[in-house]
């Protein structure tokens, strides 16, 4: 009677065992799917605020060089967020395009500094570059008038 009774004792802790630990993994894992998608939307809105930053930079490095006139140059080190799909400019406004969960997002800025038209043409601008990267910005003349180019390393 006691092999008998050892066996089945170990039988019944071993499905215990195996019923406590399945239970615990049907609790734990939508848990964990709510905290995946909640740190998902708290990193989009953090690359949100660092490409406004990205932006805000760019533009206010080409309304600086642009003021200080022909000859100005300046290297901005400008830290694009880890989804950036491309960076483009319109007519007086710097493009930062994000691939979020919800589709393509764009972060825009202002400048009222005139860019090279060359620049301003480059559709997009910077495409599939992540993290640090400097960014130089020069005042050249374009059809008689001063506007600033601006230029990156590949």
């Amino acid at each position: 009677m006691t092999g008998q009774a050892a066996r089945t004792r170990k039988g019944q802790a071993s499905i215990e065992m195996l019923a406590t630990v399945g239970l615990v993994l049907l609790l734990l894992v939508p848990i964990l799917m709510l905290l995946l998608v909640g740190a998902q939307v708290r990193f989009e809105g953090l690359s949100q605020i660092q490409a406004a930053s990205a932006s805000r930079l760019i533009a206010d490095s080409i309304n600086q060089v642009y003021l200080e006139g022909q000859g100005a140059t300046k290297v901005a080190l400008v830290n694009l967020p880890s989804n950036t799909k491309n960076v483009s400019f319109s007519e007086n406004e710097v493009i930062i395009s994000l691939e979020t969960s919800s589709g393509e997002t764009q972060v825009t800025y202002p400048f009222f500094g005139k860019i090279s038209k060359e620049d301003a043409e480059a559709e997009p601008f910077i495409e599939n570059r992540k993290g640090i990267m400097p960014i130089t910005f020069s005042v050249i003349e374009e059809d008689g008038e001063a506007v600033v180019n601006v230029a990156y390393e590949e």
